[in-house]
């Protein structure tokens, strides 16, 4: 069976900053919590500093890579990150190599998604877009 990723309905741009806002409370979540949690039972010092840090940060780089390629904001929505080439649900490596460039593009990625493919650079790196719905490969 072959995938076509011109002929699945693209995600929109306000139902993908939708996504992401409702990701990016996660994981302030993840980074207060671990905080707290950290300060508890750490105390202080570079490990607390490291937790704190680290929960978040894997939640925002992986969790493409969850079933169906979908993050916890993504499920809530009702979008789903698929491989270009396959249709299949974007793996934690896809997660990874689409979300890394994000760090440090910031603004400029999220922009990006308002032209025609809806692609941030990082999709295009991995290959994935964004499609409504979950997949169905």
């Amino acid at each position: 069976m072959y995938f076509d990723w011109r002929k699945v309905q693209l995600v929109t741009p306000a139902k993908r900053y939708q996504g992401q806002f409702i990701d990016g409370l996660i994981a302030l979540a993840l980074f207060i919590s671990s905080n707290y949690l950290s300060k508890v039972f750490i105390q202080q010092g570079a490990t607390a500093d490291m937790l704190t840090i680290a929960l978040p940060l894997i939640y925002f780089l992986l969790s493409d890579g969850l079933p169906n390629g979908q993050s916890i904001g993504k499920r809530i929505i009702g979008i789903s990150v698929v491989n270009m080439n396959t249709g299949k649900a974007c793996s934690f490596l896809g997660s990874f190599l689409r979300n890394a460039p994000s760090l440090f593009l910031g603004l400029i990625d999220a922009v990006l998604i308002v032209f025609r493919r809806r692609q941030r650079f990082g999709d295009i790196l991995a290959r994935t877009v964004v499609i409504n719905g979950t997949p169905k490969f």
